[in-house]
């Protein structure tokens, strides 16, 4: 059995293999140096210099074997590596989506994981002065409330520092969150508004029509900017370009499974067409149904009826006050829950960062959120 991706999808599919599993399988995880990152760090390092290494963690399962390697493809009943086919009789894949590139612009940096926001911050020291500009350069993108955070978190900065600074947020929804929906839309346009940061919908970038300076929309509206910190288009990793569709994700059926192969094969988080927000919570639930249809199919144990998916992300405000979006999918019936903003609940967003790294290293103090 494979699982590639040490992300909260394949954490939570070996997770759930090795609970229903009852030791029948032998679980290999395929993860670039063997570590698990907290993708959310990277609103900690772009706006706090904090280290990213912090959000880093090598993987220490019990029972599961590590491999420190780069997928190169998908197949059927395996993957390759560096030319050599690995056998699985089964594989669920969750690699989540790769960062695209963006012309090479000195005033404008791209990241959207920890390590690159540190060399985005390097780039661009003064990050905060001036009319500054964060956009998502298209759908879908991992963390949607992530960019809008982030401008608050840029137009705070700048306002304790003394500098002038406006900032502008660019999305290509009609509103902000609208694929969460809920009162999620309204939430971030509130705490943008209270923070004086612009938010621009509907605006669909267009980087060969643009250049340094000024960012344009398919649609021919332009954002001057000073400094800019671009969200990549998030393509479809190399590993998966065998599997069906065309776009950056996977089209998936039930619990993930890719249709047309003879052993089971499963794709589940960012990188699978679900409909669904691309967040930390979701992937996990997903790759518990994946990993249940697993253990069906390789007649292991019954697959249970797929558990109700549940997710939570933070949004950052004015003044060190946080709010967190709990989301939950059961069959058709959405529900969207905002807790705060409180200053307390930054105490919780630290715990989700710890919960993750410590599951990951095989620490175990309760679910990741």
């Amino acid at each position: 059995m494979i699982v590639v991706g040490a992300g909260f999808g394949g954490l939570g599919a070996v997770a759930r293999l090795l609970e229903r599993g009852g030791g029948a399988l032998e679980v290999t995880l395929i993860a670039p140096g063997r570590r698990a990152t907290y993708l959310a760090g990277t609103l900690d390092v772009t706006l706090n210099g904090t280290d990213p290494g912090r959000f880093s963690v090598e993987v220490g399962l019990e029972g599961v074997r590590c491999l420190d390697a780069t997928v190169d493809l998908v197949l059927d009943g395996g993957v390759m590596i560096g030319g050599q086919r690995i056998a699985g009789d089964a594989v669920i894949a969750a690699p989540g989506l790769a960062l695209g590139e963006i012309p090479d612009w000195p005033r404008a940096a791209a990241a959207w994981d920890p390590a690159g926001a540190a060399r985005a911050r390097a780039a661009l020291p003064e990050l905060g002065g001036g009319r500054v500009l964060v956009a998502a350069c298209s759908l879908p993108y991992r963390c949607p409330p992530a960019p809008f955070a982030l401008a608050i978190g840029l137009a705070e900065r700048g306002r304790l520092a003394g500098r002038e600074t406006h900032v502008v947020v660019a999305t290509p929804e009609p509103l902000p969150l609208a694929g969460v929906g809920g009162e999620a839309p309204e939430l971030v346009l509130d705490a943008c508004a209270a923070a004086g940061v612009t938010v621009e919908s509907g605006f669909a970038a267009d980087p060969d029509a643009s250049e340094d300076g000024v960012l344009r929309s398919s649609d021919g509206r332009e954002l001057a900017y000073d400094a800019a910190f671009l969200v990549p288009p998030h393509v479809r990793p190399s590993c998966l370009s065998q599997l069906p569709g065309d776009g950056p994700v996977v089209p998936v059926g039930d619990r993930g499974a890719v249709s047309a192969h003879a052993s089971p094969l499963y794709v589940v988080g960012a990188a699978a067409a679900t409909g669904l927000p691309r967040a930390g919570g979701v992937a996990r639930a997903l790759a518990r149904a994946a990993a249940d249809g697993v253990l069906e199919t390789l007649g292991i144990a019954p697959a249970p009826p797929p558990e109700p998916i549940e997710a939570s992300c933070f949004m950052l405000h004015p003044g060190g006050a946080v709010s967190r979006l709990r989301v939950s999918f059961s069959g058709d019936d959405r529900r969207v829950q905002i807790d705060g903003p409180s200053p307390d609940l930054a105490v919780a967003r630290q715990d989700a960062h710890r919960r993750f790294l410590d599951e990951a290293a095989g620490r175990r103090s309760g679910a990741a959120a």
